[in-house]
């Protein structure tokens, strides 16, 4: 693993520092959405080295690689002194989505959007916009009126993305990762990154709550000015199958068309259709296994990632497909690898969502 620091200019970066063998207490995440996100560490200086990184050293580019593969990449924002040591925090460069906001209504879809915001505000993020896949709708139109206007662009893709799109149905991230390229991508999980078994984890909690079941549901959002609500979406097989039906409510969308407050509503129900046990607890060791098998070190793993148990159900329920059926195969929406311990702790996309589980999470 190799720790370099280099100098502001992103088109012509300059080295500054190798620092593999300075750091302590390394960590680095990856998240959905956002993509690289924080990175901190512990720097033995005294005060003249360490005046000179609150001084000099903010906004400076932080590459993490291991050989060829990058690991992690952002900005250096957050530097504190401590007795004999800097302390320094990183975020990935879905940090410039917050630095300018936007002023300018939009009727289009979702990719075209963010185009348009990225092209104009985020003069951080890289030109290359290949990898921003074409929504399918819906159209989020100007008549989203002022709570989509005048805020920043991270904002904006993140409150688009509850939304799905008419088509899939699915789950939409938006994430910047290696040399400052986004993506926005729908989840899927066709095929698998990362194989392990229980025996590679430090710790694995697993648990079914059948407040997570969700067969019915409507939203409410405004139209001219008035509340309105869709038409109840049902899902008959999983009312059959519990013999129960359970009906959310998406609470105020605000003003949107009516095709995006459907789009929201059917998204809610594809997600919660079925009761899916919660992952409350993952934290992997120092090892996992691409899909061929070959060992590799669990820094690698990131958030989008498709991740399989391979010993989690017993052998006579393996269908031995590949689908995110979420008893075996999980799709990654965090990872934070401390470097110290070599442990990875994995968030998937059935992590627990009770109040307390979201705030201990974000605390």
């Amino acid at each position: 693993m190799e720790i370099k620091l280099y100098d502001r200019n992103l088109s012509s970066p300059i080295l500054i520092d190798e620092m593999t063998n300075k750091v302590q207490g390394l960590r680095f995440s990856t998240h959905l959405h956002g993509g690289f996100w924080v990175c901190s560490f512990r720097l033995k200086a005294d005060l003249p080295k360490a005046w000179e990184w609150i001084t000099d050293k903010a906004f400076y580019r932080l590459v993490i690689t291991d050989k060829s593969d990058v690991l992690w990449e952002g900005r250096i924002e957050d530097i504190g002194l401590s007795q004999g040591a800097v302390e320094v925090t990183a975020y990935g460069y879905y940090a410039n989505l917050g630095d300018i906001p936007y002023k300018t209504a939009y009727n289009d879809n979702f990719d075209v959007v963010v185009k348009a915001v990225l092209t104009a505000n985020c003069p951080q993020i890289s030109d290359d916009q290949s990898n921003i896949t074409a929504t399918g709708g819906p159209a989020i139109t100007s008549a989203a009126k002022e709570s989509y206007l005048d805020i920043y662009p991270k904002d904006i893709v993140e409150k688009l993305s509850q939304f799905s799109d008419s088509t899939y149905h699915g789950r939409w991230y938006f994430a910047i990762w290696e040399d400052r390229v986004p993506y926005l991508f729908r989840r899927a999980a066709s095929s698998i990154d990362w194989l392990v078994t229980l025996a590679d984890f430090n710790q694995f909690k697993l648990k079914h709550q059948g407040a997570n079941l969700w067969n019915s549901c409507y939203a409410a959002y405004k139209s001219g000015g008035t509340l309105a609500r869709t038409a109840d979406a049902d899902d008959a097989s999983s009312q059959e199958k519990y013999n129960l039906k359970r009906q959310y409510v998406i609470p105020d969308l605000g003003e949107v068309a009516a095709a995006t407050a459907q789009s929201a509503r059917d998204y809610w129900l594809e997600e919660n259709k079925e009761l899916y046990p919660s992952l409350e607890n993952m934290a992997l060791g120092g090892t996992a296994y691409d899909a061929n098998g070959q060992r590799k070190s669990s820094a690698l793993v990131r958030a989008g990632d498709v991740i399989r148990i391979r010993d989690l159900v017993p052998a006579s329920v393996d269908a031995g497909s590949v689908q995110r059926d979420r008893f075996r195969t999980f799709y990654i929406v965090e990872t934070e690898y401390d470097m110290d311990n070599a442990e990875l702790r994995i968030v998937p996309d059935t992590e627990k969502m009770s109040l307390d589980a979201i705030l201990a999470r974000k605390i």
